[in-house]
């Protein structure tokens, strides 16, 4: 089994601020350069201030005092964000990923709970005493409607046979060997979905799970 990388404590405005770095290796995450860290996951508490949902897509956007970022989730992964409120203060762990074809960030969430606001005042007291106030970055974060225009409607079995496959697999899997295995299934679009969302990614013509 693969160990889950750290999920570091840190400011929003120390996220949007550092650099995106695309991992090379097969079974490396992307992650951000902050200090002397290498940053996949992060442990936020913040509060909701905007929500947006559809049919298969969900996102709210969060703010913890230094600046905002976007939580997303689609198809069944949306149910993490459905009983999310404006106004909810959160703990929050998640992956960072890249926005396609810009290079803003936003979150892919593993956890969302609803805290006490007091939890926001001593993750700030955290925060200060082990890198100082934050520079705050008050840029305004809207919802992408890129994103939204381009989702479709997930085949929600299909995608699990395919996420189980490749989990299954110790060397990843070609889309041949998928093909061979769903036969009668179009699993094109669900690659694509999939590979969009940051949760499979393609080395040497396989497909492997994104950890």
């Amino acid at each position: 089994m693969v160990s889950r990388n750290i999920a570091y404590k840190l400011w929003i405005s120390d996220i949007n601020g550092s650099e995106y770095v695309k991992s090379m290796g097969e079974f490396e995450s992307n992650y951000i350069k902050f200090q002397d860290k290498q940053v996949s996951r992060i442990n936020l508490v913040a509060t909701v201030i905007n929500k947006y949902e559809s049919e298969n897509y969900a996102s709210i956007i969060i703010d913890d005092g230094s600046s905002q970022i976007s939580v997303k989730s689609w198809n069944e992964n949306r149910k993490i964000i459905d009983k999310t409120e404006i106004g909810d203060t959160l703990l929050i762990i998640a992956k960072i990923r890249q926005n396609i074809g810009s290079n803003t960030l936003f979150l892919q969430p593993e956890i969302l709970k609803k805290v006490d606001n007091n939890w926001k005042v001593i993750r700030a007291n955290e925060l200060e005493l082990e890198y100082g106030k934050p520079e705050a970055k008050r840029e305004k974060i809207t919802e992408d409607k890129i994103d939204i225009k381009e989702l479709k409607v997930s085949n929600v079995g299909l995608r699990i046979k395919i996420l189980d496959m490749i989990e299954n697999s110790k060397e990843g899997i070609a889309k041949e060997e998928l093909s061979n295995f769903l036969k009668g299934s179009n699993i094109n679009s669900e690659i694509e979905e999939l590979i969009k969302e940051g949760q499979i990614f393609e080395v040497g013509n396989k497909y492997r799970l994104l950890r």
